[in-house]
């Protein structure tokens, strides 16, 4: 049956001679895989362009419940990027968020409001108003919730990487780190570079204690880079 889907691309990876393996994070299906034939083909009908990491897009889909591998029918991005392809601190940011996506986005079932969450919050990021150097922090604190272990308060988030012995804990203000959490994206908030840090690898670690697979972050040197 042909269904249509907004879809968030996750990642791709090459499948025989001109075909791509894609992990798209449907608004129906939840996360899906689909393969792509032929499109690294010169004569591909939807081009590789459309399948890279975080596109937006408008699916037709055969889709069968059960079925590991779907294919795609009709695939249009209805979102462009303007600055994140282009800005270093914005694909940074969305590199990194894509590998954490990755790891944690496993459901195959619909989630409306988490996929309009990770809808909008990329739109804000490409759009790149105001201070978005906090962008990611806030994006996990409110990732957390939709996979089932957010602490609600800063204080129990603390206490938990407190209690598993993750150090350097004792450095972070709690009131900071609420101030952080709770404002908008883009909202000015006087986080230095030391306690941004500081509080990412916190997060990290707090995903790392309730996602077993968690496992290590490729990309975390560069963001670190691009934000010092």
């Amino acid at each position: 049956m042909l269904n249509k889907t907004k879809g968030i691309v996750i990642q791709y990876m090459k499948y025989r001679e001109s075909s791509l393996l894609v992990t798209i994070y449907t608004a129906e299906f939840g996360i899906s895989s689909y393969v792509e034939n032929g499109v690294r083909s010169a004569k591909a009908k939807h081009k590789i362009a459309l399948f890279q990491p975080l596109t937006l897009l408008d699916l037709e889909v055969y889709h069968k419940p059960g079925k590991g591998l779907h294919r795609i029918s009709e695939a249009k991005c209805y979102y462009p990027y303007r600055k994140i392809p282009f800005d270093i601190a914005s694909s940074s940011i969305a590199l990194f968020l894509t590998e954490v996506l990755s790891k944690v986005l496993r459901e195959e079932e619909a989630n409306p409001v988490l996929f309009s969450f990770l809808e909008e919050s990329f739109q804000i990021l490409d759009q790149g108003q105001g201070h978005l150097e906090n962008f990611h922090l806030q994006f996990l604190w409110r990732l957390s919730e939709f996979l089932g272990f957010h602490a609600g308060q800063v204080g129990e988030f603390l206490e938990q990487l407190r209690e598993a012995g993750v150090p350097g804990m004792g450095d972070l203000d709690a009131i900071t780190v609420q101030t952080l959490f709770n404002a908008d994206y883009g909202d000015g908030v006087g986080v230095n570079r030391v306690q941004r840090a500081a509080i990412l690898r916190a997060l990290i670690y707090y995903y790392g204690l309730h996602m077993e697979s968690f496992g290590e972050l490729r990309s975390l040197q560069v963001l670190q880079e691009v934000l010092s």
